[in-house]
């Protein structure tokens, strides 16, 4: 195996491959990229793989003589990042990987690649086209939503619906739940549709196809997003999804579980309202949460027309409070307690300058929009409320 290629080529296609490999994996083999090279071809694929999620990258290069190898994922990155801004040459001798740029030289052990896991390339013949930048639009205002508890596993992914007239993903940890669903194609009049002909009104119906899908595949797959790449293939297997985009391919497994009804959580006649800057909001609470309790992160709001006060208290750090101003308020007084971080995570996720949010009792959840809503989309984010 021997092959020159320029660092700059070589590092945009593994700078975020190693994220695949894991550091716990009980098979050491995983610990590796497979480098697979074809003279004939002239092209290079790298492959990582955890067994649940499998990456590979296709490139060319300029190959004088093919081989297979594995290689130590984190020493191979580290390496390639650490080499000048030129041409790097690899070549295998014997056990060792030899890596040489200028008068910089590496000899790497490789391991036995006949033991990595191989899997057959998926055939993309009856593949799926979807629009990349809103499968990666609907993958950001869901995914940071999941739950990293690795006893309830279906919460781990995210759940995705393709139904007759739409596309949902949603994503809970039971604490909140963020939910996107946009058109399967755009209405060619949306902006002439008043609410009561919107296609919103049965988003839930006609489903065809559900999945959830691990949080790691889809944090990968915004990872590796280019606005200039539009397309993205796509292919469900029964137990497995697979996606194409540019040079990657993804296989992942599929979280066989059906996901929780979440949308029962959901409610649309919450008596009251806030609309302020969603800047101006996340800052308060951000200064008010520098002395809340680290066991449960809880800030409150007290509210009302006249006054919108944010607070937190801790017997072991002490307490603040916030008179928040240029706020719209609509109903009755209240107040209601939660986790800041839950909160933050929201707001980050929303794209508008103002934020509403619609909230009844102490008890009952928290209903967060864009304001104002997006065209042609529907957003909803949930936050239940801590126990006073």
């Amino acid at each position: 195996m021997r092959l020159a290629i320029e660092k700059k080529e070589l590092l945009q296609h593994i700078q975020h491959l190693a994220g695949i490999v894991s550091a716990k994996s009980t098979s050491p083999i995983l610990t590796n990229y497979l480098i697979e090279v074809d003279a004939k071809k002239g092209d290079v694929k790298i492959t990582a793989s955890d067994l649940e999620i499998t990456v590979n990258v296709r490139f060319s290069a300029a190959v004088s003589e093919g081989g297979t190898i594995a290689v130590s994922a984190r020493h191979f990155n580290e390496i390639i990042q650490q080499m000048p801004d030129t041409v790097i040459d690899l070549w295998k001798t014997e056990d060792l990987l030899m890596i040489q740029c200028n008068k910089i030289d590496f000899n790497i052990l490789c391991a036995d690649h006949t033991l990595f896991p191989i899997l057959p390339d998926p055939k993309l013949d009856n593949a799926t086209t979807v629009n990349a930048e809103i499968f990666n639009r609907m993958v950001s205002k869901t995914a940071f939503a999941v739950s990293t508890d690795v006893n309830r596993a279906v919460l781990t992914g995210v759940c995705w619906k393709i139904m007759e007239k739409t596309n949902l993903m949603a994503a809970t940890d039971g604490r909140k739940v963020a939910e996107i669903i946009v058109p399967n194609s755009a209405p060619a009049k949306a902006e002439a549709e008043s609410s009561d002909t919107t296609i919103f009104q049965d988003a839930y119906t006609d489903q065809i196809v559900e999945k959830v899908i691990p949080v790691k595949t889809l944090n990968f797959l915004q990872k590796i997003h280019d606005p200039a790449i539009k397309e993205m293939k796509l292919l469900m297997e029964r137990n497995k999804i697979v996606f194409s985009y540019g040079r990657f391919t993804v296989v992942a497994n599929i979280i066989e579980h059906k996901y929780p009804e979440y949308q029962k959580a959901f409610m649309a006649d919450l008596p009251n309202q806030i609309v302020m800057s969603r800047d101006s909001l996340l800052q308060s609470i951000r200064r008010i949460s520098l002395v809340a309790p680290e066991d449960n992160n809880r800030i409150r709001f007290e509210i009302s027309s006249e006054r919108f006060e944010i607070n937190t208290s801790d017997r072991d750090t002490g307490d603040a409070k916030e008179y928040v101003e240029n706020y719209e308020y609509t109903g009755k007084p209240t107040s209601i307690s939660f986790n800041y971080r839950y909160m933050i995570s929201i707001l980050e996720a929303l794209d508008t300058e103002k934020v509403c949010i619609k909230l009844g009792g102490s008890k009952e959840p928290m209903m967060i929009y864009n304001e104002p809503l997006p065209a042609n989309q529907k957003i909803t984010f949930l936050l239940m409320p801590l126990r006073s």
